[in-house]
């Protein structure tokens, strides 16, 4: 129907079918927006959920299909990106092939082969043999030997006193501290089961196992007790300290993630806690991570934390993150990013301004990229990556 015919129409009629019209366009566009969303949920559940490293810099955008030409008024949206004249990241360091030489700084124990001496003669003219170089070959050797510590304590007395008076002092020389009195555990024995534990991930009966080979019997509520007792009386005030050292760091990254906990006192097993970590900056000449677990996610545990705090703090936008207000705050760009990222995976024909802001994004790890590389002669790694940032980062955010 043209507009000629359209306005002969009864005004009911027209206005029913604006009406009409207007209902079909809100649910072309409901449908459009569902669309992406399951598109993105499909992306989600079957696509791989890790974001792809392509020459150690994100580049999705560089996958995109090429743009159709219905997709024409989308590409005029695009803005090309200033050319500052970055140079190519180098690419990684290329695995050599073969076995690589064992590391010189572990101590060589030299076992030597010789001929017996009925052999050390030339089987030719039968003259007697001499020595003329050596072969070498490494092996790589590794002993793990269980001992016991004898603390002996040496006790005197006073032979005087001992005739002629009524009590005899006994003195007995005195042991250092130890880690844990009473337990016949040493501070390596400890230092081993807490590493492997939470560095190895070793669950303790696997090392009741190991030990339990070795005909050491050692339970595992033992070995729970060598890592709980000496958190209680040592760990809380190393991590006070380091606590008090990240504190007083310009820069503090935040995040938390869920944890589950399984036989916690007055929770479920099935609940979820969280583990609030905090960390300084990648190049911080005092590098300290803390992991802080709370049983929820309210703001109430990050304000405790970093009480006091006025530096600068990278999160990614969570909203209990941005009720401190002592510190500065920043975003996390590679949490920006993955909005984008999202949407991407949402179109049906990728393309558009999402394709274009992840193109920028690209460009602007390349610099970072860059910036990890070889240090030009002369120039120290904060003032290389300023340089960088401020020469081909900058433009690209103006």
């Amino acid at each position: 129907m043209n507009e000629d015919d359209f306005s002969r129409l009864p005004p009911a009629a027209q206005a029913y079918i604006r009406e009409l019209e207007t209902r079909n366009r809100q649910l072309g566009e409901r449908v459009a927006q569902l669309e992406e969303q399951f598109r993105l949920a499909q992306s989600k559940r079957f696509a791989p959920g890790s974001e792809k490293l392509g020459d150690r810099v994100f580049d999705e955008a560089e996958q995109i299909a090429a743009i159709d030409d219905d997709d024409a008024g989308d590409a005029e949206d695009t803005v090309a990106l200033p050319d500052t004249g970055l140079p190519d990241v180098p690419g990684p360091a290329r695995n050599r092939p073969g076995r690589k030489p064992l590391p010189a700084h572990l101590p060589r124990q030299r076992i030597e082969y010789d001929l017996p001496e009925e052999q050390k003669i030339c089987p030719c003219c039968a003259h007697a043999l001499h020595r003329m170089g050596e072969e070498v070959s490494e092996q790589l050797h590794i002993e793990v030997k269980a001992s016991v510590l004898q603390h002996v304590r040496f006790k005197y007395a006073c032979r005087h006193c001992e005739r002629h008076a009524e009590r005899t002092p006994v003195i007995t020389a005195s042991v250092p501290t130890q880690p844990l009195p009473g337990s016949n555990a040493s501070a390596a024995m400890i230092a081993t089961v807490t590493a492997g534990k939470y560095v190895d991930g070793t669950p303790l009966y696997r090392m009741a196992h190991a030990l339990a080979r070795a005909d050491i019997e050692v339970g595992r509520g033992t070995l729970a007790n060598w890592i709980i007792r000496p958190a209680e009386l040592h760990y809380n005030r190393l991590y006070e300290a380091l606590r008090t050292t990240l504190l007083s760091q310009p820069l503090i990254h935040g995040d938390e993630t869920t944890v589950q906990v399984l036989k916690e006192p007055g929770k479920a097993a099935q609940s979820t806690s969280y583990m609030w970590v905090y960390r300084s900056a990648e190049d911080c000449p005092e590098p300290v991570v803390l992991f802080d677990y709370r049983p929820g996610r309210g703001q109430e545990y990050p304000q405790a934390f970093l009480a006091g705090y006025e530096g600068l703090l990278m999160t990614d936008g969570y909203a209990a993150w941005r009720t401190l207000e002592g510190p500065t705050h920043f975003g996390c760009l590679a949490h920006a990013r993955r909005a984008f990222v999202d949407a991407l995976k949402g179109m049906k024909k990728p393309s558009g301004r999402a394709a274009q802001a992840l193109e920028y994004f690209k460009a602007l790890y390349q610099v970072e990229a860059l910036a990890k590389a070889d240090l030009p002669e002369g120039e120290t790694r904060v003032d290389y990556t300023y340089r960088l940032r401020q020469q081909h980062s900058a433009p690209r955010r103006a």
